[in-house]
């Protein structure tokens, strides 16, 4: 005992000569006034940001980061869900807050959430479904009918989320991105919170805004993934996990709604929804200490469907976090430092990739050259991102896949490019259902429930079977097969055969109907044609036909009678209008020349000609659009059953549907409308229209000074049952009506 203690006592002056000689001998050594920055720099809290998800309402998210880059806050990890994950993912990439908010306005939110590709994308084929038939499908496989996992299959989405994260596509771990980030999912399977850390980031942040019931959930290592707002929307827990002293979190979920909102089933099912997401988010709040800042952006008037409010919503977040300027103030830093911090994170390179392969995913049962003929992006190039979403968007528009989308890959040292067409495995056919609702109040009505089956590809080159049926009012039956003759889809070759029947009322001067008659028609056709783009083709066909005219109220003067047609048709036809419905941009025009023929079975010889053509403006929320229609029987020989048979509401407002007939008809007409609100997903407009025609058995009588004038006042909606309409029409021929339309009008062939 006593030897260790002198052991002890005698090393400790040892030591301590030892140092002090060191101190003596070393050369002195003086404080770095940068080095000592740097180290208040590293010594300083780790803050991190977490963004809720909350729709459109996640725009506010911008505004509050242009805050917080004034006020020199450091940022250190990001944690966002749904729409937070993208706001959040694309400031972790590097961009600043300007350029998420100019991409944010460069997206057309009205497309966005829309399952069809852009009309300009679309095949002409499909542009021509666009006027008879309900988008919305049903599929029908092996096992029975199904329904879509989502009410949009999020094609624009998924383009859209790439093009804005584009700048990070080649980093796969999201610790080495500008900031370290991680999006919020959920497994749909157990319902637990999946946080997103490695992967595609632009897949990461569909994940975490997938809406159930609106958007299919997506399949992300090996788990089935839906909106992180339901596991966890206000991920504080995660940010702190990452190393976040401090947090600050803005919260823009949408407030519960009020009594006077739950009073349907939708609205209770919504706020039970949004009760859950509230309770989990209050218990990541409440974790929150006096040194967290928590920001709750304000604008309660605007919903998270608001997509159209950007601008509104930014400022709110501005406006919100201006408010929260003391709180703020306390994490902000000297110029100087923010400047150190900003260059020591790492820097995600904005680089044009050369592609150097490329590789086409193709689930579906169409010809794999066929795609490729699509694709104008060339290997030893560098990348179009806007070509290659204009080639994407066109095979989209085959409306042959759920999506097509692009990834691009890294493989011993080389960049690919991997193009996905995805199958719709729950609707490799499909029914497509409609209801085609037409009233004119006291002078009738007619209901037809359309069902539509389509089996889009019975062979690689995208042969098509489709089946019809209408029943109601004006009943019909459709047989079709289509069948292109090239891989470029050129050429192609079509026959038909079926039932139609329409019906069309005789009236007297005073607008009263007298008699109503019906047409019964069966007819078998065949025709071929050439498709030169996505806009324009022309189309010879021939047709055999056999019918009958039935009175169904009153008295017809020469009663009841059959009558046949046969013979051929040439028809060059042009569409470009962006909408079927409610156009705001393009044209639309058809130009036909049909001659029926005794050699071919007709009664007798005539011929007649039609010219249409349409032309849509538009300025801010208005609309311009513009029509005419000429029709002409040359010999005015053409029998009853084949007089041009127009008026009612667009047709000479006033009429009845088909009230006037003749050898021969005009229109000219100038609608204007106006898109009222910002509802995204159903747009309604207000507008009215002036016409100018009618119908003339002889040409001498064709004169402006024998024409009807009319008009009418309406509100519309697009609907995924086709366009709504409530419009009242009147003409200076004593004419008036009341209308209500609703679907596609399916029009006689």
């Amino acid at each position: 005992m006593h030897s260790g203690r002198f052991l002890f006592a005698g090393f400790i002056p040892s030591a301590f000569i030892l140092l002090l000689l060191t101190l003596l001998l070393s050369p002195p050594v003086y404080a770095d006034p940068e080095s000592e920055s740097a180290a208040n720099i590293k010594q300083r809290p780790k803050i991190g940001l977490v963004l809720s998800g909350g729709g459109a309402r996640g725009f506010a998210h911008i505004g509050v980061l242009k805050k917080i880059e004034q006020l020199n806050i450091p940022i250190d990890v990001v944690v966002g869900t749904s729409m937070g994950s993208i706001i959040g993912g694309l400031y972790a990439i590097g961009l600043t807050p300007d350029e998420i908010e100019k991409g944010v306005q460069g997206i057309d939110w009205t497309v966005v959430f829309n399952d069809y590709a852009r009309r300009e994308f679309r095949s002409f084929r499909r542009k021509l479904d666009d006027q008879r038939f309900s988008p919305k499908r049903i599929g029908v496989t092996s096992e029975g009918l199904r329904l879509s996992p989502g009410l949009i299959d999020g094609q624009q989405i998924e383009l859209a989320l790439d093009r804005l994260a584009y700048p990070g596509f080649h980093i796969t771990d999201f610790d080495k991105l500008r900031l370290p980030y991680r999006a919020i999912a959920t497994d749909i399977e157990t319902g637990d919170a999946v946080i997103l850390g490695k992967g595609n980031i632009a897949k990461a942040m569909r994940a975490s805004m997938s809406i159930p019931g609106a958007l299919p959930p997506i399949k992300y290592d090996g788990k089935l993934l839906v909106d992180g707002g339901i596991g966890n929307n206000v991920p504080v827990n995660v940010a702190r996990n990452m190393g976040a002293d401090i947090v600050i979190v803005v919260d823009v979920s949408a407030p519960l709604a009020s009594r006077d909102d739950l009073q349907s089933s939708i609205g209770i099912t919504k706020q039970l929804t949004a009760i859950l997401t509230r309770r989990i988010a209050d218990q990541q709040l409440e974790t929150l200490s006096d040194s967290d800042v928590l920001i709750i952006p304000g604008r309660e008037d605007l919903s998270s469907s608001s997509f159209m409010e950007y601008d509104a919503l930014i400022q709110a977040g501005l406006d919100s976090a201006v408010e929260a300027t003391g709180q703020l103030g306390s994490l902000s830093v000297s110029d100087t430092d923010y400047a150190k911090y900003k260059s020591g994170l790492p820097v995600v390179v904005r680089r044009q990739p050369i592609i150097d392969f490329i590789e086409i995913d193709n689930q579906t049962r169409l010809d794999d050259e066929i795609l490729e003929l699509m694709i104008e992006q060339k290997t030893g190039a560098a990348l179009d991102v806007g070509q290659l979403e204009r080639d994407l968007s066109i095979i989209y528009g085959l409306d042959l896949s759920s999506s097509v989308v692009y990834d691009l890959v890294e493989r011993d040292g080389k960049t690919g490019l991997v193009v996905y067409v995805r199958d719709r495995p729950w609707a490799p056919s499909y029914l497509q259902l409609g209801l085609t609702l037409r009233s004119e109040f006291d002078a009738g009505s007619a209901a037809n429930i359309n069902m539509i089956y389509t089996n889009p590809v019975i062979n690689s080159l995208g042969g098509e079977f489709r089946a019809g049926a209408g029943i109601g009012s004006e009943p019909r039956l459709t047989l079709t097969l289509y069948q292109p003759l090239d891989k470029q889809r050129r050429y192609f070759i079509t026959g038909s055969t079926g039932f139609s029947s329409y019906i069309f009322p005789e009236a007297n001067t005073s607008n009263e109907v007298e008699n109503i008659f019906r047409f019964h028609r069966t007819y078998i056709g065949v025709a071929a044609g050439r498709i030169f783009n996505r806009e324009t083709a022309l189309q010879i066909s021939l047709f055999r036909t056999t019918g009958d005219t039935r009175t169904l109220v009153g008295q017809a003067p020469t009663g009841d009678t059959n009558f046949d047609e046969g013979g051929y048709q040439l028809m060059l036809m042009h569409d470009s209008l962006n909408n079927v419905d409610f156009p705001n941009s393009g044209y639309q025009g058809r130009l036909s020349w049909r001659a029926n023929r005794e050699d071919l079975g007709a009664d007798l010889d005539y011929d007649q000609v039609h010219l249409s053509l349409g032309v849509a403006a538009t300025w801010g929320k208005n609309t311009l659009f513009g029509r005419t229609i000429v029709e002409s029987t040359l010999d005015e020989n053409a029998p009853e059953n084949a007089l041009f048979r127009r008026g009612g509401f667009f047709e000479l407002s006033g009429f009845l549907n088909r009230q006037l007939a003749g050898q021969h008809f005009g229109l000219l007409e100038a609608a204007l409308y106006r898109r009222l609100g910002n509802i995204t997903l159903l747009p309604i407009y207000a507008g009215f229209t002036v016409e100018t025609g009618n119908a003339w058995n002889d040409r001498d009588e064709i004169a402006f000074d024998n024409s009807v004038l009319a008009g009418s006042v309406f509100v519309g909606a697009d609907t995924f049952l086709g366009p709504l309409y409530l419009a009242y029409g009147i003409n200076d021929s004593n004419a008036s009506a009341f209308y209500l339309y609703l679907g596609r009008r399916w029009a006689p062939d």
